[in-house]
């Protein structure tokens, strides 16, 4: 079967789109971590426009009274980001938390559950910087 020199450029034009939308994609990428059904914390890794890197926020779904907190910890159980939404509304996320961290680190986010000063953990992911 003959392919013509338009289907060939066609091809390898959608081809380089895919890949540029692909690396684009991926090297921006927020990771999202479940609080259950209350909502949800957001890490990113690289800053992506106004969105800095190595920062980390709470998001509250559920308006019950209760808000959505995440805490990043470092290899050593030290905590090196916290946010919460404990005053805002529901519907709503924090700003962003950032800050320097080494590349390449690793880092466990978990997410809880708040009122008041009481804490139930939910869920967690281990994520990058």
């Amino acid at each position: 079967m003959r392919i013509g020199s338009k289907t060939k450029a066609i091809g390898t034009l959608a081809a380089s789109g895919v890949l540029v939308l692909g690396i684009s994609t991926s090297a921006s990428a927020v990771d999202t971590i479940p609080a259950s059904s209350y909502g949800h914390a957001e890490w990113n890794a690289n800053p992506s426009g106004s969105t800095p890197g190595d920062s980390l926020r709470a998001c509250d779904t559920k308006a019950d009274g209760y808000g959505v907190k995440a805490k990043a910890f470092n290899s050593n159980y030290d905590v090196v980001r916290t946010a919460s939404t404990s005053g805002l509304s529901a519907g709503h996320c924090t700003s962003w938390k950032s800050g320097n961290l080494p590349e390449g680190q690793r880092f466990q986010i978990i997410t809880y559950r708040v009122k008041g000063g009481n804490e139930i953990v939910l869920d967690h992911r281990f994520v990058s910087s």
